[in-house]
């Protein structure tokens, strides 16, 4: 049996008294006495078992390298003398790779070349105006000449959990745009096999392979060609996408001339986006249908790129006022049409008129007023889609591509500020000079609920083929209609979580709430109802800054929640415009003091305590739990990976000029996910819309299907301020189980 499945039951049955076992730590020794234990017949289904459990554990993966080695082969010869017969006698190596030693890490590598020696332009060089070059991109040995050698990231040791050609690999796709250069409007393809160089071949792209060694290369060409006139700056963007998820962007600059020179130029790149450190866990990743990359560009301006899946669909650069004008519009209408503005004193001694709340006690409004609401949010949402597709045949591109419900992703660059309305934006053309045509079936839907069905049932207009100019239908929102995840960048930061919390029976919650919102009354019977959802013992209640700091990092977070005020800085010196959050009695908490208790940990500021001690060294309590000067309370985030809520007003509405958000403070601290307001909300309204969530995330649902679900019951009470909460993790996010 050897011959056919070198690493079968009876040889893992060999291993198990062999010297190497002892070095298997024991979750993995465990995995493995568990597969043994279940007695499977089947080979192949035995070696994809063993192969799920290869990837989960890397002690694993480091003693079958040693065991492999000493039998003088490799993990990718066993793997691939398991896999069912090709389908051509080809080996699967590129002729021009064979004899090469496989990598132990993989990077993405760009190079500018010339086209007809395809000689690599040095990273000095002076491009030329309108001269003709080849974007060189492979995947394999990071390269001397990369451009991307300095962020190159690159792929772990362990091989990937391939899908395509029979399990043999995964074909990627590959993407180069740029408003500079003149590049092909097209996708390339790419075949990534159990390990070594990726390579290019003529076998369509998702199928088998069925070329031959000498059909196969390992580079994408790519001919681009330099702007016609100087530019102090030319830029182009690559994409690698598995699946319709963005797995990685860069972004290659450099400056042009009027005529190349040897001299004076400054060819570099840049990894500026990775939704899965080194490309982990691919095979667990839900297919996307359109993915939204946020990037920089000149100026302060920013460059957001539409996919449609299968092919570009738009580039558009949004300037720092466009940016802040569509925001701010957008939240304006959002906030008027559940609450009167603020009016501020006009002379010394005039009261603040607070601002009303326009819903009822059981936050809903009439039919009448919903209407008006729909058709107001519905011109805003509508300006909001000529943002991201200026021209006509952007707009039916993308409304053809995302005409039945769908997962758009928003892969937002790391340390990009734009936080966009997505959810708001509206693809029904919409004339405000013309009086708005109800699409009483969408109404209809809407008010009996039916949007908190599952799946795609409720989340599109059953009348929807009739959709014309000026229709107003729930459904033409973005938000109502698809499922938006905008996650973090996962850079050096493993794979993308797809669970909240330990998985260890019921789930912990701790709450940070204020003391100061204006109806105590509602915020105990919230505190009552999380109770309740969560169990009494389960819920810690902060409500102080030292408290709240100290219990975010002791051990087993599973969900956090924030219940207070979220405020501007006031602080006329800090124009940073940095959100704040109001914990207790007025006591305020900085994405930045969180960053300091989290470099703290790390250990890479440690204090001395009055015994001697670090910061790093200190623990308490008998079950290893930390306060904030734990080391380990930094790793449980990271191994737990919690959502966190944030509940309050102007939590995650950040401007250009936020330089640290507490959406990124979360993500980097390890937590899987980050949810909160766009807007101000009143205080009934956040506490339903919490107890709400947890109610469905509680019972199994995503993070996609929970805030959808959520959006569907206030609709149906003609309330349209389920739009205002954004979630920023995978859609795909659920709470982990025993």
């Amino acid at each position: 049996m050897g011959d056919t499945a070198p690493i079968g039951m009876e040889e893992l049955r060999r291993l198990r008294t062999s010297p190497l076992w002892d070095e298997l730590d024991e979750p993995a020794r465990k995995a493995l006495l568990d597969l043994l234990a279940k007695e499977i017949a089947d080979e192949q289904t035995f070696l994809i078992e063993f192969q799920r459990i290869r990837r989960q554990h890397p002690s694993l993966r480091r003693m079958l390298r040693k065991y492999l080695a000493g039998r003088g082969t490799t993990e990718r010869a066993v793997l691939e003398q398991a896999q069912p017969a090709p389908d051509t006698d080809a080996e699967v190596v590129p002729q021009d790779l064979a004899g090469a030693a496989s990598p132990d890490r993989r990077f993405l590598n760009l190079s500018l070349t010339w086209p007809i020696s395809r000689r690599v332009v040095p990273h000095d060089w002076l491009l030329g105006a309108g001269a003709r070059y080849h974007l060189r991109l492979d995947i394999g040995d990071l390269g001397r000449d990369s451009l991307l050698r300095d962020s190159a990231r690159p792929l772990p040791d362990d091989a990937l959990p391939h899908m395509d050609d029979g399990g043999r690999g995964d074909w990627l796709q590959i993407t180069v745009l740029s408003e500079d250069f003149l590049v092909p409007d097209r996708r390339h393809a790419m075949f990534l096999p159990l390990d070594g160089h990726a390579y290019v071949c003529p076998c369509p792209p998702g199928g088998r392979h069925v070329c031959r060694p000498e059909h196969r290369g390992r580079y994408v060409w790519i001919p681009v060609t330099a702007p016609d006139g100087p530019r102090s700056e030319a830029s182009l963007r690559v994409t690698v996408a598995y699946r319709g998820n963005l797995l990685q962007s860069a972004t290659v600059r450099s400056r042009v001339a009027e005529r190349e020179a040897p001299a004076g130029g400054s060819l570099s790149g840049e990894v500026d986006f990775t939704l899965t450190s080194g490309f982990l866990g691919l095979d667990d990743l839900p297919s996307r249908d359109a993915a939204i990359r946020v990037s920089r560009g000149y100026d302060g301006a920013l460059v957001v790129d539409v996919d449609g899946g299968d092919r570009p669909v738009s580039t558009f650069w949004l300037t720092e006022a466009q940016i802040e004008g569509a925001l701010s519009r957008a939240r304006t209408v959002l906030t008027d049409v559940h609450a009167t503005r603020a009016v501020p004193p006009e002379k010394p001694g005039d009261k603040w008129i607070p601002p009303l709340d326009r819903l009822g006690a059981d936050n809903a409004k009439s039919a009448a007023e919903f209407r008006d609401d729909l058709w107001r949010l519905a011109a805003v949402g509508w300006d909001l889609l000529h943002l991201l597709a200026p021209v006509p045949a952007q707009r039916a591109a993308l409304r053809d591509r995302l005409r039945e419900p769908a997962t758009i992703q928003i892969c937002r660059q790391q340390g990009q500020p734009l936080m966009f309305p997505w959810a708001l934006v509206y693809d029904i053309p919409v004339d405000t000079g013309d009086s708005p045509v109800y699409c009483e079936a969408g109404l209809e839907q809407a008010r009996n609920g039916d949007g908190g069905g599952s799946g795609g049932a409720g989340r599109t207009c059953p009348d929807s083929a009739r959709h014309t100019r000026n229709t107003v239908c729930p459904y033409g929102f973005w938000g109502f209609r698809h499922a938006i995840e905008q996650p973090t960048s996962r850079k050096d930061r493993g794979t993308l979580p797809l669970r909240a919390g330990r998985g260890l029976g019921a789930p912990h919650m701790t709450v940070g709430r204020a003391l100061t919102l204006p109806r105590a009354d509602l915020a105990e019977q919230h505190l009552v109802s999380l109770r309740a959802q969560f169990g009494a013992a389960n819920v810690r209640d902060c409500d102080s800054r030292e408290s709240l700091l100290e219990e975010l990092f002791r051990a087993g977070q599973d969900c956090v929640y924030f219940y207070c005020h979220g405020r501007r800085q006031e602080d006329a010196a800090d124009r940073t415009g940095a959100t704040v959050l109001e914990i207790g009695n007025g006591e305020r908490v900085k994405p930045a003091d969180i960053s300091a208790r989290m470099t703290e940990t790390s250990g890479g500021d440690r204090t001395t305590g009055a015994g001697g001690t670090t910061s790093a060294d200190r623990t308490t309590g008998a079950d290893g739990t930390t306060g904030a000067d734990g080391a380990k309370g930094w790793r449980d985030w990271e191994e737990n990976a919690p959502l966190v809520f944030l509940n309050g007003c102007h939590t995650t509405d950040d401007t250009p000029g936020t330089w640290l958000t507490f959406v990124d403070v979360f993500s980097s601290l390890g937590a899987s996910g980050v949810i909160g307001t766009e807007i101000s909300v009143g205080q009934n309204f956040a506490g339903e819309v919490a107890q709400s969530f947890w109610r469905h995330f509680l019972a199994g649902l995503t993070v996609g299907e929970s805030l959808h679900r959520v959006r569907a019951e206030l609709l149906g009470k003609g309330n349209l301020l389920g739009l205002a909460y954004t979630a920023y993790c995978c859609a795909d996010l659920r709470l982990s189980r025993p």
